[in-house]
């Protein structure tokens, strides 16, 4: 690490490092903040945190407008709907909420006092005064979300604006040392290269939805599904044990409290909200979709038989067999099963209800080849459907044949 040419100040040691930031901050009116120095490739690298209230006034975002040339800014363009949910995210969950760390662009070399030494991991005191000005790398909509973006009617109020006091929460930064922009726009790029988590994984993570929360509850408390559902794949494998993917039971849940299995996340976290955003209705859902999973359980063909042998080893393998010969076996079967469901839970007649889970199971041919799914959910060529329209044919097909109407619900 060249001391000369990155302009780093090194002391005897770390108080007199600390002394010396001081002494800079007095004289100029900055302020120091505590960092670690190292190296990443041949370039300098500074790691510590800025309280939101210092990044609202000293890091900048120049975002390239719609149709303008992307080369000539630092940012991509901005989207206001990304910024709104970010800022709503934090707001929502004011006392346990996460922003990962930003990566900021210093196109110079800030004050820096470190211990000397040849090490290329060191700790010591950033000066920075109020005509510094770090540039957004990567995490502009988090450093809109909290300076707040836009005016009028659709402006979005910073957190820092806000009567929360979120002014004196902090975020973790990166900051990089680099002059060249089209060095910025790589590393940009360099930080977009994620991995998307598969849904069925950001189903047993992500439980402040309410929708997640029941659905681990769901498939804990029913022989069919507990031990037998795939949280981590984004496809069941042709040879699975496993009877569904945990996102496939996640549809199976959206179709018994909105009777659509595609609706949008969004929606889905307002209407959630509404319909079982409390202990005691979160409750009263997971036992009636129990008790609905545990009936066809027991007279459902191939559940039945499914929930008679292991979760692994021989016996197992059965599971891929069934799965090619039973509609009900497949994510397509599984939403019919849900959308019909939806129609029997509007009544509050227990019993009925417990009567038509019945009648489910064991009035409907869940076979592949039976003329119910043909032409619906299953094509001339016995491909499955997975589209909303034959969902929704198929299961007026099956409400029909048990004489479920909306007059027939008591």
């Amino acid at each position: 690490m060249s001391v000369k040419n990155m302009g780093i100040n090194e002391h005897n040691g770390l108080d007199e490092a600390l002394r010396a930031a001081g002494d800079d901050a007095a004289a100029s009116g900055a302020r120091v903040f505590p960092c670690t120095v190292f190296e990443q490739g041949r370039r300098t690298m500074i790691a510590t945190s800025f309280p939101f209230s210092f990044l609202a006034r000293q890091v900048v975002a120049e975002s390239v407008a719609k149709g303008g040339d992307p080369a000539s800014m630092s940012n991509r363009p901005l989207m206001p709907d990304h910024v709104k949910s970010i800022n709503s995210y934090v707001r929502e969950n004011s006392d346990s909420y996460i922003l990962p760390p930003v990566t900021l662009n210093a196109r110079e070399l800030p004050a820096l006092h470190v211990p000397r030494g040849n090490f290329k991991n060191r700790l010591g005191f950033m000066v920075i005064d109020d005509s510094v000005r770090f540039h957004v790398t990567d995490g502009q909509h988090r450093i809109a979300a909290i300076k707040g973006h836009g005016v009028g009617r659709s402006a979005i109020t910073g957190l820092v604006d806000l009567e929360d006091g979120f002014e004196e929460d902090s975020l973790a930064v990166l900051i990089v040392v680099e002059s060249d922009l089209r060095r910025i726009h790589q590393d940009f790029a360099d930080a977009a290269q994620t991995k998307q988590i598969p849904a069925s994984l950001l189903a047993v993570y992500n439980t402040r939805e309410p929708i997640n929360g029941v659905l681990a509850s769901i498939v804990d408390r029913t022989r069919l599904f507990k031990g037998r559902v795939d949280a981590t794949s984004k496809a069941l494998p042709k040879a699975s044990q496993s009877v569904f993917l945990l996102n496939q039971v996640r549809q199976f849940v959206k179709e018994l409290l909105f009777a659509d299995y595609a609706l949008s996340e969004e929606s889905v976290a307002r209407q959630s909200m509404q319909l079982i955003g409390d202990k005691d209705s979160q409750d009263e859902f997971v036992t009636d979709t129990v008790t609905l999973v545990e009936t066809l359980s027991a007279r459902m063909d191939p559940w039945q038989a499914i929930c008679e042998l292991p979760t692994t080893g021989g016996p197992a393998n059965r599971v891929a067999d069934f799965r090619d010969k039973y509609i009900n076996m497949t994510a397509t079967g599984l939403v019919v099963i849900g959308r019909v469901a939806y129609e029997i839970r509007k009544s509050p007649d227990l019993d009925w209800r417990l009567t038509q889970y019945e009648r489910l199971a064991a009035e409907i041919d869940w076979r592949r080849g039976a003329s119910i799914w043909r032409n619906s959910i299953v094509s001339s060529e016995g491909k499955i459907a997975t589209q909303r329209g034959p969902v929704r044919e198929a299961a007026e097909k099956v409400k029909t044949q048990l004489g479920l109407t909306a007059v027939s619900v008591p």
